[in-house]
């Protein structure tokens, strides 16, 4: 496993990451237990580089992640974010998940139905108050006397551009409960904001064939700034696994574009990969390993086989 320097952290991270989004939530095949093998599979091929947020499985994630990081936190890092407010009814859903985990077994459908309602009752609070509440949950959660790397999940370029946030995650620094801290950024335009910021150590980014040239100038502007830079999404959230037939109308709007546009830029790539014989999904994640830029690649998987397919697209086994 390579293994590269974050930034101005100072910390070494595996090249390949592991996005812990969906360990603990509703849709997780196999229940925790499942969550713990692949946390402990991960563990085992030299994978130190965990991300996480307090609103991943209403905190299960970050549970799961203690458990399985007991005794040896000294040898990982772990990224966590907070910012996103749970709602009631996720709260409700959160203790009704062996509930709704048999539904979904009968009904596959009905995850579609969970993610539009937790969506539409996601709200952000990025006052110090609630900062703080957040990260003592997350230090209790993750059982870690202080997180190594906490991020803002996904602010509004506002909230970035008056600044005060700032002053926030740098008291909290100075507590001693985080040692590293960054933003998840919801756009590129969002980096210099960002980077200007003398604390600022850590930026996650989406990164893939699909988001254009606009992000090689915010990777430019924080290595400029000695930013460490975490890529997620690097499979434009599974389509770079599709061919460009399966695309619908629906990823283009998700997407914010034009579905022509997206199709055709797709059916490019995926030529490109088939004169260099190999897959589309290998052909992104070999693109952006050779940015040297990024520290790591954030993968998103809750199985064991799938983790190794990437890890071996990677040429990292």
């Amino acid at each position: 496993m390579e293994y590269r320097r974050l930034g101005k952290t100072g910390l070494r991270v595996s090249v390949l990451g592991l996005g812990c989004g969906r360990l603990g939530s509703v849709g997780q095949a196999g229940g925790d237990s499942a969550a713990l093998r692949l946390l402990g599979h991960a563990l085992d091929i030299g994978i130190n580089f965990f991300d996480t947020s307090d609103i991943y499985g209403q905190g299960t994630s970050e549970k799961l992640l203690g458990q399985a990081l007991r005794g040896r936190h000294d040898q990982v890092v772990v990224v966590t974010k907070a910012g996103f407010c749970l709602s009631g009814l996720g709260s409700v859903a959160g203790r009704l998940k062996p509930l709704l985990r048999r539904v979904l077994r009968l009904r596959p459908g009905f995850a579609r139905s969970i993610q539009k309602v937790r969506a539409a009752q996601d709200r952000q609070d990025f006052s110090p108050g609630y900062l703080g509440k957040c990260v003592e949950g997350s230090l209790a959660r993750l059982a870690m006397d202080a997180l190594d790397v906490f991020l803002l999940h996904s602010p509004p370029a506002e909230v970035l551009g008056r600044g005060e946030v700032f002053e926030t995650l740098e008291t909290l620094r100075r507590q001693g409960k985080v040692r590293h801290y960054g933003v998840s950024c919801r756009t590129s335009a969002d980096v210099p904001l960002c980077v200007r910021r003398a604390g600022v150590a850590v930026l996650q980014l989406e990164l893939n064939l699909l988001t254009g040239p606009a992000l090689d100038q915010a990777l430019a502007q924080a290595s400029a700034a000695d930013v460490g830079v975490m890529a997620r999404r690097v499979l434009a959230g599974g389509l770079l696994l599709r061919s460009a037939a399966e695309l619908t109308p629906q990823d283009a709007t998700t997407r914010g574009e034009d579905f022509a546009a997206l199709k055709q830029r797709h059916e490019q790539f995926q030529a490109q990969a088939r004169e260099k014989g190999t897959t589309l999904g290998q052909m992104a994640l070999q693109s952006l390993l050779q940015k040297g830029e990024i520290s790591s690649l954030l993968i998103g998987t809750t199985g064991v086989e799938h983790l190794d397919q990437h890890l071996a697209a990677l040429g990292q086994e």
